[in-house]
């Protein structure tokens, strides 16, 4: 029999397929299937059309097969060295299945979950090659299938195959850290018809592993990676097993960022980032942009001094001799820091506040009955931290021990634990005075844990998948550091268009121009008073500060280039201390020389050492054993998890908030319609109000909730009638201005003057006359809320700190007779000042209204012009 084709006249002739055609008929006699079982698909196999390759034909059946449900594969393939090429096609479950040699034993054939697919479906079709080029034809031998049609095909392992392209997209895709999940969603978004299940991707990335590892090591693995991407590296082991002790590896960028910023590093050992339970030790630094950058990462056998000192006499090798660190930043753990102290003697060990805080609350809360009392505390211990003056600490801290001696324990912790040994360390009367750019915690590098744990994603991968993860955290750090700098010198931003920045812009760190901005706003109300200016912006960033810059602005210049530190000035990697001329022929005589005077043994070892240094890939070394728990009955469950476990403060906090006598105080109430009294304020400030807490109503009820608003405590209400009529006293002249008359402020110190358990009505706190008295007294920003009239009160006197450093609170009038607590969330709306401030306040207070004008504006917006609530000291009451 010939086929001619029509378009191309090419004869092919089909005497030997029609031969297996025949045996093929036959066999379908033998078998005997009855007729329903057998699927007839022919008609979609018959085609006279001619196909330009082997690989085109074999793919038309495939995709034929794959839209009639069922799955086409090569049975048998000639090449066609005595007659003509050709390929035979046939179903997946064609043939029968075939035990194998070493598997004789019945038991392992009837194991559970195993068996077979192949049911001796006849289906078969045979391309043959024409004679002329490279075009070939098919023919249909048998079109019967004796099963039926699949319904879907996920579950055929063969239909799932990954194509050449597929597999390409995975491997890029697991380079970049792509989840398996994510990497089958990307396959079959580009092929609608792919079947491929997450088996099919597990055993691909498998596969690919092991293809890149080309039957290396972990550890030969690891250390060829770590040289092909020019890290620095270094390793100590174990001399008797070859097992590895301490590892620590820089990335080469990295090096270049060190050297170029290397002012300020900070260091925090982290755990359960690996199977072998080392922990690893994480030195980051700070750009002049504000950015974070790892330096280095030290997996360590044990945090003892010895592994410490290594980790740091590495770190200083990558180091020009005259760019030392200026401060390190750590926790306080002891051998780290003598570790510091020992290879870094003339840097500045800071110790991190927040880690101090939280010891302070581990150690301390349970000393306290009451959540309130607990809550002053912490409060005075703040202001105590942060005394940007010795005597001011020394003022402060007897005020704590003064205050708080009826809790002896706390004190005595706070006292000899850590202000003892250490305030030089943490405490701002000394901080300031160092250069630390602004980093008094260690918190980017605990924000550089969770980054890394978050990408790890369990806590049993081995150094060289971790080595995977950090480096593909680090090559995207580089990238945000690299277009951080270029935005700074090409980006101009509106608000630094003032003449005064001429030098500055685009030569300095836009982070930089900010800090420097919000002390330009600062230099109004501080002119060139020194005192009040504090420096701290020039001690501790080395930047103009605003007394200087109220200098120059009064001579008329502009802020001098050489007046901001060379950290900021920074926009590159460059380094200037690179010497072309280091060379090793000295060494490499020395290693010679040193080669020929050993015998034979000792020649093996050395040459055995210069080629693991010549080719890493090729090192003996061994990760470290996996820890085994000795005691208990082992687990089947493996833990993977890599959040650490709490911390003595989480333990405690948790624990002491569950059964505190004061956690009705807690700020955190989840919903508003369980707030009493919330209609007793403005309906467009009710959604800001986080918590309402009530106070004993004794006709102190005013004082007892400024108290606790300021961390004293309900009962401190005493104290704060005796503080407001010293401030009376105090400035008696000027509260006589703002109320008009002596016969007023006589009035308010009789009004404060009633210490009884009991008060009358003339003795209650009135607003807004003690609004200024409070604000002033105590330097904060009140808010006062009603249903009838809102307003903010400021100090009239002081000069106004940074707006982080400002303490704000709510008082609430309701009911027409009592007063409340209220806690408002950061975003809410204020309403407007009172009038009285900017008629009497000092010039150097002003400096306090700026960062509440949108707060304000937002305010007045939401209430309209048809509200009834009043934001003005004086209202007629008979008309609301």
């Amino acid at each position: 029999m010939a086929l001619k084709n029509s378009e191309n006249g090419v004869e092919i002739s089909f005497e030997k397929v029609e031969k297996e055609e025949d045996e093929v008929q036959m066999n379908l006699d033998h078998n005997a299937a009855p007729l329903q079982q057998l699927v007839d698909i022919s008609d979609a196999f018959s085609s006279n059309e001619i196909f330009c390759s082997r690989d085109a034909l074999i793919k038309w059946a495939r995709n034929v097969g794959k839209r009639n449900g069922f799955v086409i594969v090569i049975k048998r393939s000639d090449k066609g060295d005595s007659r003509k090429a050709r390929v035979t096609l046939a179903c997946e479950r064609g043939g029968t299945y075939r035990h194998a040699k070493n598997k004789s034993n019945v038991e392992d054939l009837n194991r559970k979950g195993t068996g077979t697919k192949k049911c001796d479906c006849p289906f078969k079709i045979i391309g043959v090659k024409l004679t002329s080029s490279d075009d070939w034809s098919v023919k249909v031998v048998c079109g019967f299938h004796n099963h039926r049609a699949a319904k879907q095909l996920e579950g055929h392992s063969y239909a799932g195959r990954l194509s050449d392209g597929e597999k390409t997209i995975l491997s890029d895709m697991t380079k970049n850290l792509v989840k398996p999940r994510n990497i089958l969603l990307s396959i079959k978004n580009h092929d609608e018809y792919n079947v491929s299940t997450m088996k099919t991707i597990y055993n691909a990335r498998h596969k690919h592993r092991l293809l890149n590892s080309a039957g290396r090591s972990q550890m030969q693995q690891l250390m060829k990676q770590l040289n092909e991407c020019k890290y620095v590296e270094w390793h100590r082991k174990d001399e008797s097993n070859d097992c590895v002790r301490d590892l620590f590896w820089a990335h080469p960028t990295s090096i270049q960022l060190l050297n170029a910023f290397c002012s300020v590093l900070i260091m925090d050992c982290t755990y359960k980032t690996n199977r072998y339970r080392l922990p690893l030790l994480e030195i980051v630094g700070v750009t002049s942009t504000n950015l974070t950058f790892s330096v280095a990462f030290v997996y360590m056998e044990a945090e003892r001094v010895d592994n410490y000192t290594w980790a740091m006499e590495k770190l200083q090798s990558l180091m020009f001799a005259d760019r030392l660190p200026n401060v390190i930043v750590t926790d306080r753990e002891l051998a780290l820091m003598n570790a510091v102290r020992l290879v870094f003697p003339t840097t500045t060990n800071l110790l991190c506040r927040w880690h101090i805080s939280k010891n302070v609350l581990g150690n301390c809360k349970m000393l306290f009955e009451r959540k309130d009392k607990w809550e002053a505390f912490m409060s005075a211990w703040s202001v105590l931290v942060f005394s940007s003056k010795e005597d001011d600490y020394e003022r402060n801290l007897r005020s704590l021990t003064t205050d708080y001696y009826t809790y002896p324990g706390a004190v005595k912790y706070v006292t000899e634990s850590w202000l003892t040994p250490y305030k030089e360390r943490f405490v701002a009367a000394w901080t300031n005075k160092v250069m630390h750019l602004g980093n008094v915690s260690t918190n980017r590098a605990e924000s550089a844990h969770a980054k890394l744990k978050r990408h790890l994603g369990s806590s049993q991968g081995d150094f060289e998948s971790s080595w995977n993860v950090i480096n593909a955290l680090i090559e995207l750090q580089h990238t945000e550091i690299k277009a951080s700098f270029e935005r700074s010198i090409s980006v101009v931003e509106h608000q630094f268009n003032n003449a005064m920045f001429k030098e500055l812009r685009g030569m300095v760190s836009r982070a930089s121009l900010n800090m420097i901005l919000m002390e330009f706003k600062r230099a109004t109300q501080v002119e060139i008073d020194k005192g009040i200016c504090g420096c701290v912006n020039r001690t501790s960033y080395g930047l103009s500060c605003a007394h200087e810059l109220a200098e120059l602005i009064k001579e008329g210049r502009t802020i001098p280039l050489d007046s901001v530190h060379s950290h900021w000035r920074k926009l590159d990697t460059v380094t200037d201390n690179v010497s072309s001329e280091l060379t090793i022929s000295t060494e490499i005589d020395s290693i010679l020389r040193q080669f020929a005077e050993c015998d034979e043994a000792g020649k093996i070892a050395l040459k055995r050492k210069l080629r693991e240094l010549a080719c890493p890939a090729t090192t003996s070394m061994c990760p470290p054993l996996e820890k085994v728990k000795g005691k208990g009955r082992p687990s089947l469950k493996i833990n993977l998890s890599t959040k650490r476990a709490p911390s003595l403060f989480e333990i405690v906090e948790s624990a002491h908030d569950s059964t505190s006598p004061a956690t009705a105080c807690s700020v955190k109430v989840p919903k508003e319609k369980k707030l009493k009294y919330i209609k007793c304020f403005p309906h467009q400030i009710r959604e800001h109000i986080v918590n309402i807490v009530d106070v004993k109503a004794d006709g102190h009820c005013g004082y007892r909730s400024i108290a606790g608003l300021l961390g004293m405590g309900e009962d401190g209400w005493g104290t704060v009638r005796h503080d407001l009529v010293r401030e009376l006293h105090t400035f008696h002249d000027e509260y006589v201005q703002l109320y008009g008359s002596i016969d007023r402020v006589a009035e308010l110190v009789y009004s404060l003057s009633w210490f009884d358990s009991f008060a009358p009505y003339d003795r209650w706190m009135t607003l807004p006359d003690m609004g200024h008295l409070i604000a002033s007294r105590y330097n904060i920003v009140l808010v006062h809320l009603s249903i009838r009239q809102c307003l903010t009160y400021l100090p009239l006197r002081s000069v106004s700190p940074a707006p982080l450093h400002h303490k704000l609170i709510a008082l609430g009038f309701v009911e027409d007779c009592h007063f409340v607590q209220v806690f408002l969330d950061s975003t809410s709306p204020i309403p407007p000042i009172a009038c009285n401030w900017r008629n009497y306040r000092y010039q150097c207070a002003r400096g306090w209204e700026i960062p509440y004008v949108p707060r304000i504006e937002a305010f007045r917006s939401s209430l309209g012009t048809n509200s009834n609530v009043a934001t003005q000291e004086t209202i007629d009451v008979d008309e609301t």
